[in-house]
Order: structure tokens, then C-alpha cells, then sequence
């Protein structure tokens, strides 16, 4: 013990914060920020840690580099839910501060408009069988760890039929989950033997780019426009604003996941494949057949594949969302200001024939010269005329009659 206090006072104690959401940016910060401590020759490692969890896979990574450095390691933990539970867990040393908790890790899945439910039986056995690990490695009572993840486990005085277990600051030393509670950093640092002379690290731009643009809360949103950009791209003629904005917001979300070691070639792949197999769908050979079915598969496979466990719930939202932007678009965009200046509209009012040539053609009955999705070019007896729909997609070559004229505007539907 004389030895390692020996040690730990030369070299300064690099301090690095384990804050917010744990995910895959996160980790690589950390195991960046544990060999530049080792490089630098610091006498030990102190993490800090204040989340509510995040990504188990994340969390795993982060356990195993703090557990495989050769550093002394201390946790200071002001708040260590679920997935900060095991981070914790994986530190030589645990230090509470005064109002602090340790636990509640019980793996869960979260849909949208759902309301959350615990992770299979399998799942829940497998993590609680790593806490139990991690914790036994450092001397601390596996069955305990593991009770925070598993509430079938029952610590007799502690635990409630169907909770994982959650720990005070005091409890967690009394079961010798921790080694001592703390004021402050600094009273942390004093009790474990550690150097006073800190080094303060923070995750860099690039880190807190990838955490912002991976986020549960963004990449959804991200996915969503991109998707929903290129869609309206197709319905709408031209190469305009909406698919500059898709193209943009996939660019970022890929960017994230690039950025957190997430989305590589393949799902770089498997997306932009899927995007040009539904356009084949659409285009070429009209009708939810093998190609939209297999563009569907690879973009789902393409998520699943950045965001692992996380991809159904990062799926679920992103399905929602574009779904909605889609029934507001067709519902409101087409009759809204810019919509007007957008659209068709615009270009025909410059080339058309007087209102008045138009308004004799209620009710005339041609056929579709180019698919109507829902802007295009109709037979109107010897006249070619630029139509639109009320929103129904017509193809090329099918009957429509002609419904409303408003000024410009030919409208017409398909006729049975």
C-alpha cells in the first residue's frame, strides 16, 4: 500500500468526465483520453461520473478499457444509473459523493407512444452476468452488482419484488460496493492517495459533434428530413430545394456516425442502395414488388447495423416522423405560398393559355402522357396539358378526367 501511495504521488491525476448519455462517442473518448494519461505517465486515472446510462454496448467498451489500463482508477460518482452503474463498477477505487446513487440497470426497451418494458429474460442475464464480473474482478460482491440489473435477485432488506437494486451513497459503502464516501473531488482524491495536481480532459469537437448528431433525439430527425427530402424530391419535378435539404441531412447523419465509429462503407452501402432500389420501385417497375421490398430491407439493415439494440427504437421514430412530414405535406404544402412558388404551378402560370381556354375543360376525359406523382402531363382531346392530382399517384398511360380549374390549375383524378 506504501508503494502504491509512493507511486501515486508523482505524475498528475488526469481527471476525465463521464457525463450525459453513455454511447459510442463517449467511448471512444474515453479510451483515447485512458492511453493519453498512460503516454503522459499520470499516476492515475479518475472519472467522474454523472449520467442516467445510455448504450450497454457503449458501456461495455468503456468497461473494458478502464479495466484492461494499467493505471490506477477511481470513480467518483455523483449519479451512476444503469449503464454509469457498471463504468463505475469497473474502477479500482469508488468514491461517493454526498447525495449520490448507484444502480437501477435494468436493460429496457423504449418505443415511441409505448410505454417501456423490460429486455428479454437472455439479455437481462447476460448483463447482469457481466456486472457480476466486473464487480468480482476488483473484490466487490458480484450477487450485489448483479441485483441492480436482475430484479429476481433478492438482497434480503434492500431489494423489491420486481426493481433492480439502487444503492445511496451510504449503502453502497456499507455492502462495500464502494470504498468510501466523499465531500468533493478534491476530499476524493485526498482519501484514495492520489495526486492533488489534476489534469481536467473534455471530450473535443469532433466528440461532442458525433454525441450531438448520434443522439437518441437527433439522429431520428436526421434520418427522417433525409428521407422525407428525397421522397418529396421524387413527387415533385427538378433537382430543387427538398432534395438538397435530404442529401444534407443524411450527410450529417452519416457524418455522426462516421465521426462515433458507427456507420462505415458497408452501411454507406446498404442505405444508398436501398434509396436506389425503392427509386427502381417507383420508377421502372411501379408497385411494392421484390426491388421496394429489398430497398426497405437494406435502409433497415443500414440503421441496424449504426445503432445495434438502438436501431429499433431509432427506426420506430424515424418511420413516424416521415410518415407525418408526408401527411403534412401533401395535405398543406401544395396550397401554401411556397408551395405555390415551388411548384408546377409556377412555370405553367409563365407558358399557359388564358384561365378562360382552361375552364371549358371541366369534365373532359384524356389519358396520362407522363405519370402523374401527382404533377404531370395529360391528353385533354387534341391538347397536352399540365395537370396535377389531388394527391393520388396516376401512371402514364391511364384514364383521368378533368375535376377543377382553378386559374392555372387543371385537376384531375383518375377516371374508373
Amino acid at each position: 500500500m506504501l508503494v502504491l501511495l509512493v507511486g501515486l504521488s508523482f505524475g498528475q491525476t488526469f481527471v476525465i468526465p463521464i457525463h450525459g448519455e453513455i454511447d459510442p462517442a463517449l467511448a471512444i473518448f474515453v479510451k483515447q483520453s485512458l492511453a493519453q494519461a498512460e503516454r503522459a505517465g499520470a499516476s492515475g486515472v479518475v472519472l467522474v461520473v454523472d449520467t442516467p446510462g445510455g448504450r450497454v454496448d457503449a458501456a461495455i467498451k468503456i468497461s473494458d478499457a478502464i479495466i484492461s489500463s494499467p493505471l490506477p482508477t477511481l470513480a467518483v460518482v455523483r449519479n451512476a444509473f444503469s449503464a454509469g452503474a457498471l463504468i463505475s463498477l469497473s474502477a479500482q477505487q469508488i468514491a461517493m459523493l454526498p447525495g449520490s446513487e448507484i444502480g437501477a440497470a435494468l436493460p429496457i426497451n423504449v418505443l415511441p407512444g409505448a410505454k417501456p418494458t423490460a429486455a428479454d429474460r437472455k439479455v437481462i442475464s447476460a448483463l447482469a452476468g457481466k456486472f457480476r464480473a466486473v464487480a468480482e474482478a476488483h473484490g466487490r460482491p458480484g450477487e450485489t452488482a448483479a441485483a441492480m440489473v436482475d430484479p429476481e435477485i433478492d438482497i434480503k432488506g434492500l431489494t423489491r419484488p420486481g426493481e433492480p437494486l439502487t444503492l445511496s451513497a451510504k449503502q453502497a459503502v456499507k455492502l462495500k460496493i464502494a470504498d468510501f464516501q466523499a465531500a468533493n473531488l478534491q476530499e476524493a482524491l485526498q482519501q484514495a492517495g492520489y495526486n492533488a495536481n489534476t489534469k481536467q480532459l473534455k471530450p473535443g469537437s469532433r466528440v461532442q459533434l458525433a454525441r450531438f448528431l448520434t443522439s437518441i433525439y437527433v439522429a431520428p430527425i436526421l434520418l427522417a428530413i433525409g428521407i422525407l427530402g428525397l421522397l418529396i424530391e421524387i413527387f415533385t419535378p427538378g433537382f430543387g430545394v427538398f432534395g438538397a435539404v435530404g442529401v444534407a441531412s443524411l450527410a450529417l447523419y452519416f457524418l455522426g456516425g462516421y465521426l462515433a465509429g458507427l456507420s462505415g462503407t458497408l452501411e454507406l452501402l446498404l442505405f444508398f442502395a436501398g434509396i436506389l432500389l425503392i427509386l427502381t420501385e417507383v420508377f421502372i417497375i411501379p408497385g411494392l414488388g421484390i426491388a421496394g421490398a429489398g430497398g426497405i430491407l437494406a435502409i433497415l439493415a443500414s440503421i441496424y447495423f449504426t445503432f445495434g439494440a438502438r436501431s429499433l427504437e431509432v427506426g420506430s421514430y424515424t418511420i413516424l416522423l416521415v410518415a407525418a412530414g408526408l401527411l403534412v405535406f401533401f395535405r398543406f404544402f401544395p396550397y401554401s405560398r411556397a408551395g405555390r412558388i415551388l411548384s408546377l404551378n409556377s412555370v405553367i402560370a409563365e407558358h399557359a393559355p388564358p384561365t378562360q381556354t382552361l375552364a371549358p375543360l371541366v369534365g373532359v376525359i384524356g389519358t396520362a402522357l407522363t405519370d402523374l406523382r401527382p404533377a404531370g402531363i395529360a391528353r385533354l382531346g387534341e391538347r397536352r396539358v399540365d395537370v396535377v392530382t389531388d394527391g393520388e399517384y396516376i401512371l402514364k398511360g391511364e384514364t383521368v378526367r378533368v375535376i377543377q380549374v382553378e386559374g392555372v390549375r387543371v385537376v384531375v383524378h383518375r377516371e374508373a
